[in-house]
């Protein structure tokens, strides 16, 4: 029998790698502004298949995302992260951390929307998708990296919350804020002067 592939916590070097990305996304003037989170449970999604749900709901989202960017080129790449989460007692679900500008908010939710229904099979959502305007980040991207191993929790200034097992990557980073673009803009984290 196949043993189960997945992850019971987020790692210092996944945690750190998610900050930088927010930090980056802010130094070039995109904050990720659009929190969804998408509950697997509700929409009667089973635990195992979930992963695989969301990559075809991040997929097919990108896609639309290209498609208007080729037409207007200020809507910018693709920019955004994706944190899987399922706590004891919980629903499976996932915290999607997304820069959309404010012209195509209500067409990008429409997006979602229509293609969660199409995944699922449902015509009625009800709570199963949900859409927070965020106006700070880094709060933020605390908030959605609270399954962090507790080992590493004081490093990144936050507390660790159990998030249960999770089958399939944890974490996911666009390329457009991943490690290789910022290393191609030379982008550098801006150290906090040391206070005595």
């Amino acid at each position: 029998m196949a043993t189960k592939t997945g992850t019971n916590s987020i790692g210092p070097k996944q945690a750190a790698r998610a900050f930088h990305s927010v930090r980056f996304a802010n130094d070039n003037g995109r904050p990720l502004n659009l929190l969804v989170t998408v509950d697997f449970t509700t929409l009667g999604i089973d635990t195992d298949d979930a992963y695989r749900v969301f990559q075809h709901l991040w997929s097919r989202v990108a896609r639309w995302w290209a498609y208007r960017r080729a037409k207007d080129a200020n809507l910018g790449t693709f920019d955004c992260y994706a944190v899987h989460e399922h706590p004891e007692d919980g629903p499976r679900h996932v915290h999607w951390f997304l820069h959309v500008p404010q012209k195509y908010r209500a067409a990008l939710e429409a997006a979602i929307l229509k293609r969660v229904e199409k995944l699922s099979g449902l015509d009625c959502l009800g709570r199963a998708v949900h859409f927070l305007d965020v106006t700070k980040p880094g709060g933020v991207a605390k908030y959605t990296l609270k399954g962090v191993h507790p080992a590493y929790a004081d490093h990144f200034h936050m507390e660790a919350s159990d998030q249960g097992f999770i089958s399939g990557r944890r974490l996911a980073i666009s390329r457009s804020i991943g490690a290789t673009a910022r290393e191609r803009a030379g982008w550098k984290r801006k150290r906090r002067p040391q206070q005595d």
